[in-house]
């Protein structure tokens, strides 16, 4: 056992019976949270990647090969003209 279990330990002893039982019931919360915490799941690039790849020839066959004025759109939606 680590010196800093052992002090809280000692610590948690000199409480009032009161005291105890309101540290105890955090500590039992903070270990049933830890223990539901389900890991993220990795991040897949190469989906990622497929995605953005169909997006975008989706966004070309719609749009035919003409560049994006992206600039123009965004003065678009800046002055309501989008709508």
């Amino acid at each position: 056992m680590s010196t800093l279990e052992q002090e809280i330990i000692e610590k948690f002893h000199q409480l009032q019976p009161a005291a105890k039982r309101r540290v105890r019931a955090v500590i039992d919360r903070e270990v049933i949270a830890d223990s539901e915490t389900v890991s993220a799941p990795e991040f897949d690039y190469s989906a990622w990647f497929r995605n953005v790849e169909a997006l975008r020839e989706e966004i070309r066959s719609s749009r035919g090969e003409a560049p994006i004025d992206v600039i123009g759109l965004l003065r678009d939606i800046r002055d309501g003209e989008d709508e």
